[in-house]
């Protein structure tokens, strides 16, 4: 059961019932054309995932010995971070708990930063897998090595796409579900949740040049007066936010944005805008001097909306559609590029966690999560290179 198609239900499920919690004023009710439009992609993508357990693409294949020495590529990652550290002037980790300016908006080496961050995800999802593979101590202390370099970067995003990926890689691993076991972990997923909030309460009193205090991103996110007198910890309404506002967003979006007629232009717009990753748009845009379609969203910086808001701001209800058959076919094209791959369970696993996050962004035009797709085809092709340059 653990395949895209699944984890896209489950995102948008979830995103659906937290929704309904009603801990903010500022979201508009879910109308009917919308969650009508949502269960039918449901159906397909129910049916599909059907379609993806027959293909019977999960027999494990053993994966090779690394060609690369992963203490050396972990260097060399890191060495890319010190890169990063030095552009920047400091750690953000050690300048928010020391209270020094800094804007994660900025932070990086322009083009380098977008490698550092989506390989050195791949990579650190790659080193579990040879964990899990080898038992090797040296490989699960590589994994949290790298893994740390989230924390370092204060990047909620990145640690929660690799943590979640290697949780889909665990369970793809295995030979069956182990549901009870899922359940008694939950406590420790609340407590992620709750950890989530504490960072995002800490940056944006960091910001705001105030101590920790809770009492600002409620504000911002206009809580009601239930929840803030009721016993729950203000910290849940960080994650309760984040995984709803992007459907308030969206509804937002299609009950206010003036759609333009639909031209070749706009066609040609939204392909090059929401189906390509965004590294090689926002070049074309340049290019042509055109920008990005706006959204019409609850209020900044709230500003993301699931996979299908900017279809939406383009080609209305029609942008919607394109972009949900899109979603719908594009796990299967994946699943024939790495069919015979060696790393075809980090592929499937990442590819799960993009599914499972599309009810936030457009994760698959994103590069810090969209382009370690990218991988997995590369990585085995780098390496016969290597074999073959060191045999010759």
């Amino acid at each position: 059961m653990i395949n895209p198609y699944v984890t896209y239900i489950l995102g948008f499920a979830v995103s659906l019932l937290v929704y309904q919690f009603g801990w903010s004023e500022i979201y508009p009710p879910i109308r009917a054309s919308l969650l009508l439009f949502l269960v039918v992609t449901f159906i397909a993508h129910f049916s599909l995932s059907r379609i993806w357990k027959k293909k019977k693409w999960g027999v494990d294949q053993k994966i090779p010995s690394a060609k690369f020495n992963p203490t050396l590529v972990t260097c060399f990652i890191y060495a890319l971070w010190a890169a990063d550290f030095v552009y920047e002037g400091g750690i953000p980790l050690v300048k928010i708990l020391f209270d020094l300016p800094y804007d994660y908006r900025q932070f990086g080496v322009p083009s380098l930063h977008v490698f550092t961050v989506t390989f050195a995800s791949f990579y650190t999802v790659y080193l579990f897998y040879l964990f899990l593979k080898t038992k090797e101590r040296i490989m699960i202390f590589l994994y949290f090595v790298n893994f740390f370099a989230a924390v370092l970067i204060y990047s909620r995003s990145m640690l929660f796409f690799n943590l979640v990926s290697c949780v889909f890689l665990y369970l793809l691993t295995l030979e069956k579900i182990p549901y009870r076991q899922i359940l008694l972990v939950s406590p420790a997923v609340i407590l992620l949740f709750y950890f989530f909030g504490v960072v995002g309460t800490k940056r944006v009193s960091f910001e705001s040049r105030v101590s920790y205090n809770t009492t600002l991103f409620l504000d911002n996110g206009k809580a009601t007066a239930q929840f803030r007198s009721s016993f729950i910890p203000k910290e849940f309404f960080w994650p309760y936010f984040y995984m709803s506002s992007p459907m308030a967003n969206l509804q937002v979006n299609i009950n206010t944005y003036q759609v333009k007629p639909i031209t070749v232009s706009r066609i040609l717009e939204y392909i090059n805008n929401e189906l390509l990753f965004e590294s090689f748009s926002k070049r074309v845009n340049s290019f042509f001097g055109i920008a990005r379609e706006k959204e019409n969203v609850i209020k900044e910086p709230f500003n993301v909306s699931t996979v299908y808001s900017r279809g939406y701001s383009y080609l209305g209800w029609l942008g919607m559609t394109i972009t949900a058959l899109v979603v719908l076919f594009l796990p299967l094209l994946y699943l024939k590029l790495v069919r015979h791959n060696p790393y075809q369970l980090i592929a499937v696993a990442i590819l799960c966690t993009t599914y499972l996050f599309l009810s936030y962004d457009n994760t698959i035009r994103l590069m810090a999560l969209g382009f370690q797709l990218v991988y997995p085809i590369l990585f085995p092709m780098a390496e016969k290179v290597f074999v073959k340059t060191v045999h010759s």
